[in-house]
């Protein structure tokens, strides 16, 4: 059982491990994140920039683009064993090239395309779900508690909307948020007692008068509910402006 910090690079670290030190990893897993068993001794491999960067460069040169995002983004998922999956994907791509992604028939192939969709829909939904709120201090405050680990990906694509603005995205799941000065943004540590902010004057006034467009625009007799579900999941309304009472 290899073990890491749970970062991507801690990842990709494991992977030049896998290659170079021959290593037959029965298992991957983050440190602290699961219970091991008494027979099991696992080996934690410590992060290494330089060597991640040779494999994603590796990944990206042998196999494609398009497979480094299918890695990037089943790392991003939230399930326990992806990791063994991603291992297999890559080493078979490193293989076969980028015909990697017509391999269907391969457990391990099918189930990275399925946590790439995955993670890569729920952050396309959250780019026009996410709701800011201007705060005292001028920057713009946005909640979200998804599924997977998508807060980078939020905070790239928010960088090019709203680039001449300070905002921050907070992922309530993770304690964790992505702070942008206007002009780079940091991932950072935001422990559950700190996470607290002050609306601007008028914020509350703005969101009440938005909430009630929203119920007056609504249509009763032609609201379906299975559509709007399919739409817009329940999990993501509990952050959304126009769903708060």
């Amino acid at each position: 059982m290899l073990t890491f910090d749970g970062t991507f690079y801690g990842f990709l670290t494991i992977i030049h491990a896998v290659y170079y030190e021959k290593i037959e990893p029965c298992g991957i897993q983050v440190e602290g994140a699961v219970q091991l068993s008494l027979a099991e001794i696992p080996r934690f491999i410590e992060t290494n920039d330089e060597y991640a960067e040779r494999v994603y460069h590796a990944i990206r040169e042998k196999i494609s683009e398009e497979s480094a995002e299918h890695v990037y983004r089943a790392f991003l998922a939230s399930d326990d064993e992806r990791f063994m999956a991603m291992l297999h994907y890559i080493r078979l791509g490193f293989k076969v090239g980028h015909m990697v992604d017509s391999h269907l028939h391969e457990d391990f192939v099918r189930r990275v395309h399925k946590l790439s969709k995955h993670v890569w829909r729920e952050a396309h939904l959250l780019f026009g779900f996410c709701r800011f709120a201007e705060t005292k201090h001028g920057a713009f405050y946005c909640e979200v508690t998804p599924k997977n680990d998508v807060l980078n990906l939020l905070a790239q694509h928010f960088c090019e909307r709203l680039m001449n603005q300070a905002w921050v995205i907070h992922d309530k799941t993770r304690h964790k948020a992505a702070i942008y000065d206007g002009n780079t943004y940091v991932i950072a540590v935001v422990p559950p007692d700190e996470a607290t902010f002050t609306y601007a004057d008028g914020e509350e006034d703005i969101q009440e008068m938005w909430t009630v467009f929203f119920n007056t625009l609504a249509i009763k007799e032609r609201i379906n509910p299975k559509v709007q579900r399919g739409l817009l999941p329940l999990y993501f309304r509990k952050n959304m402006t126009e769903f708060k009472q």
